[in-house]
């Protein structure tokens, strides 16, 4: 899978995650300035991105990654 499928899947469950328009999510998206912060939307997030690409991301890193690009480099390292 390429970085560019990657990327799209991250705003694909970052759209149904923080209930956004996937056309306003971009790769540079900050995700807690411009999606939010809520503990359940990025459980619900990162639970999608684990059945997807079978990774593990611990919930207390999430909030490491500032960017959709950033999530989605620590995605595409682990697979």
């Amino acid at each position: 899978m390429t970085r560019e499928e990657v990327v799209a899947k991250m705003i694909e469950y970052a759209a149904i995650a923080f209930e956004k328009d996937a056309s306003t999510i971009t790769e540079d998206t900050n995700i807690a300035e411009e999606l939010g912060v809520k503990s359940f939307q990025r459980v619900t997030m990162s639970s999608s991105i684990e059945n997807e690409f079978d990774v593990m991301i611990p919930v207390a890193r999430f909030g490491n990654f500032k960017t959709i690009g950033d999530l989605a480099d620590y995605v595409m390292d682990e697979m």
